[in-house]
């Protein structure tokens, strides 16, 4: 079922049980948020988005598993202090949530409130490009090392380029693929450090559960917006699943002479295209 017209096409089954089915019916809303963003970035305004789904939950309430067990990707102890985190979600400027049943359920009871914008929102203009076409000399994005590297040399090739319409990002801002939530402080100044030099007006930002505890830092650095995008990073780096939300058409530009073992992939992904 399709709620919103011009949404990218989706085939994750679970998505159509949505807790809030009406909010895709509205096309006004999801034009508002994107008029909202817009808005953000040419008055200079600071601002996180911060993005809530069952990782996030797992990950504030200690409940190891999943992505959230150690040795898995995030953190490599199971000894560990979650008060940076539960404190820095709550500092955030905007909490998003993914419209999934249980995704609103453990949102309501966690933070006690409704959240202010769908995650579902986010991973739409993602797939739509509307991302890099409507901040075209003026975006960056912030993810693990490895990503970012396939994602610049990527963005040398013209039909990557074209396929995103855009001429690259402005800033990549690198941290360690695995175990960042074990090195909040340490990762921070190696961000803070390439924040103060760079140049975007808007980031993108997967970075894992760190971005519980590390979000709301980074205005402290550079005055830009900054979403959450998640797996959207994957996206733009070719490794996208196909099944994740709204990403049902997306094409994944593969790199002929890239060593992608080197890459963190957490899920199989298809609908490749060899460049």
């Amino acid at each position: 079922m399709e709620f919103l017209i011009n949404k990218p096409k989706n085939y994750n089954e679970d998505i159509n049980i949505q807790f809030y089915q009406s909010v895709w019916s509205q096309n006004s809303k999801y034009e508002e948020f994107k008029n909202f963003i817009l808005d953000l970035v040419n008055n200079k305004e600071s601002k996180t988005f911060y993005k809530f789904s069952d990782g996030e939950y797992y990950w504030l309430t200690n409940n190891q598993i999943g992505s959230v067990q150690s040795g898995k990707r995030d953190s490599n102890t199971t000894k560990r202090d979650l008060r940076p985190f539960q404190e820095g979600v709550l500092k955030c400027d905007y909490l998003m949530c993914q419209l999934l049943n249980r995704h609103v359920e453990w949102f309501r009871s966690y933070f006690n409130r409704d959240f202010d914008f769908p995650v579902d929102y986010v991973y739409s203009l993602v797939s739509d490009k509307w991302f890099t076409r409507t901040f075209n000399g003026k975006i960056g994005i912030i993810g693990a090392d490895n990503k970012l590297d396939l994602i610049k040399s990527l963005c040398e090739k013209e039909e990557y380029l074209s396929y995103l319409e855009f001429d690259g990002f402005t800033d990549y801002i690198k941290v360690p693929q695995k175990y960042l939530c074990d090195n909040i402080d340490s990762v921070e100044l190696e961000i803070a450090e390439s924040l103060r030099n760079s140049s975007s007006d808007i980031f993108l930002i997967g970075i894992g559960h760190a971005q519980q505890a590390l979000l709301h830092r980074l205005k402290k650095y550079k005055n830009a917006v900054y979403i959450v995008i998640g797996s959207g990073v994957d996206a733009y780096a070719g490794i996208q699943d196909n099944t994740r939300p709204y990403m049902g058409e997306w094409i994944n530009y593969q790199l002929k002479n890239f060593d992608y073992s080197k890459v963190d992939v957490w899920s199989p992904y298809d609908n490749k295209k060899f460049i």
